[in-house]
């Protein structure tokens, strides 16, 4: 690759500020489920790319429950999906929206660079891009041998930026709620503002494609 994010440190710098003043520490963002924001998103004529949708795929049945058009693609061994790869998509197809549910965080920065510009040019013009990945503001959520690179929501955000998306929202979320017993939800609260950690596990990022920019930023390999 000719370029990289790390490598554009102004565009960096300026993208990390963005993000802070549009939608604030990591803290502050909203909660909201993967399951609800690709809902929203979908309408019955939609065509969804799940990338490293897993051999469970577990967005597959809430998609078809609006859409008969759900694609995935992954290359693991022990699962079934319409592509492998990239390449594989017929130059034809082309989707209104794509995810990358806990992915990225698998991937090199390089590698997370492809595949991020590999999905901006396989969407049709105003598609969607909904990312998700482990909160690195989380005291333990990176604690997994298979995590290659902890994303920063700001670094997250400059990562769709730097690839031609427009940012449309940020959200957080947890496996589980915060805890109803208000002496507990007080340490918590507490603990996560004195030490800037969240108890939210996971991060969500939906860009929007966005074709001058892309047009002019889109890497070479």
């Amino acid at each position: 690759m000719t370029d990289s994010l790390a490598h554009s440190w102004n565009r960096l710098m300026k993208w990390r500020s963005e993000c802070f003043k549009r939608f604030g520490a990591v803290q502050s963002f909203p909660i909201k489920t993967p399951h609800e924001e690709i809902t929203a998103i979908l309408s019955s004529d939609s065509k969804v790319l799940d990338i490293g949708a897993g051999a469970h795929k577990p967005f597959e049945k809430a998609i078809r429950a609006v859409t008969d058009y759900y694609y995935c693609l992954d290359t693991d061994p022990d699962g079934v999906f319409d592509f492998r790869s990239f390449t594989e998509i017929p130059e034809d197809l082309s989707f209104d929206l794509a995810i990358a549910n806990q992915v990225l965080e698998h991937l090199t920065v390089p590698d997370t660079l492809e595949m991020v510009t590999s999905t901006f040019s396989r969407l049709s013009d105003s598609a969607r891009f909904v990312v998700t990945v482990p909160n690195a503001a989380h005291p333990v959520r990176q604690r997994d041998i298979s995590h290659i690179t902890p994303w920063v929501a700001n670094d997250l955000y400059s990562l769709l930026k730097y690839a031609g998306f427009e940012i449309e929202t940020i959200y957080r979320y947890n496996k589980y709620p915060l805890t109803s017993d208000p002496l507990k939800r007080w340490v918590v609260e507490t603990v996560c503002e004195e030490f800037r950690i969240d108890w939210c596990d996971s991060v969500m990022i939906t860009g929007v494609k966005q074709m001058e920019c892309g047009a002019a930023l889109r890497i070479q390999p």
